[in-house]
């Protein structure tokens, strides 16, 4: 039974042009994650995270900018996550009538802030990795060793127990070590060697009538971060705020080597 499922479960994404998915191991996933961001805290018995991923078409990124924003680009990226939530939530409905539980990650919003900060409900970055289907770049995005730093991510967690998915596949070294090309493309220097800082990044990057002015987002994170309450209501705000916003800014994926539009 289990292996026809899991077979179901291939057939689907391959229907779905999902050209990229994996498993990662819940249980270690939960050990390294923070408290509320754990995926056995979501669902209880968590054996298995499935991540799955698809390109954006190279072209969105080509684009010239339309009222301050990559108009282009933004309705992809939206189109994308709503692709993956329908196919996460049809896969759950399908593994449950297996006979096992499973839980739709969503592919983006809600959000919850952690440390003053935004994140996923879980991270599907980090899953990605567990699974071995990429690596994190220098400027935190996933790569991938043939799609590149172009991926949408959708994910779902289950008790199904995935037959030898075993270890996940070691990936030779993403980014050189003395490649700093993201860093010197970010307009506002939100990369460093300690990693992102996330609210300079939106700061620049996002467009959304309720966005705080940039100057007042590292403040803003501060504040947040001693305050239960205000934590509370921030993750209540990203419920209309993250659900369609727009993105001015893709500088440091364009520059990576990475990027598709830059192989030979």
């Amino acid at each position: 039974m289990t292996t026809a499922i899991v077979e179901d479960v291939q057939h689907y994404l391959r229907q779905k042009d999902i050209p990229v998915f994996g498993m990662a191991d819940a249980r270690s996933l939960s050990r390294k994650a923070p408290e509320g961001f754990r995926p056995d805290e979501l669902l209880p018995g968590a054996g298995t995270v499935l991540v799955t991923a698809r390109p954006l078409p190279l072209s969105v990124f080509q684009t010239s900018r339309n009222n301050g924003i990559y108009s282009f680009y933004t309705a992809a990226f939206h189109t994308y996550y709503q692709m993956m939530n329908e196919a996460m939530n049809a896969l759950c409905v399908m593994i449950e009538a297996a006979g096992h539980a499973a839980l739709p990650v969503p592919a983006y919003s809600p959000l919850r802030f952690h440390g003053g900060e935004p994140r996923g409900l879980i991270s599907l970055k980090h899953a990605a990795v567990e699974a071995g289907l990429g690596k994190m770049g220098k400027n935190t995005l996933l790569i991938h060793p043939d799609k590149g730093n172009i991926l949408r991510l959708g994910g779902l967690i289950t008790t199904l127990e995935w037959p030898d998915y075993g270890a996940p596949q070691e990936l030779p070294r993403i980014c050189p070590e003395k490649c700093d090309l993201c860093r010197r493309a970010c307009p506002v220097g939100a990369l460093s060697d300690k990693g992102i800082d996330i609210m300079k990044c939106m700061g620049n990057c996002i467009d959304h009538t309720l966005m705080p002015p940039g100057w007042n987002l590292r403040m803003l994170r501060a504040v947040v971060k001693r305050s239960r309450l205000l934590t509370r209501f921030m993750d209540q705000l990203t419920l209309s705020f993250f659900g369609n916003y727009g993105v001015s800014c893709f500088a440091c994926l364009k520059a990576c080597p990475h990027f598709p539009g830059n192989r030979p």
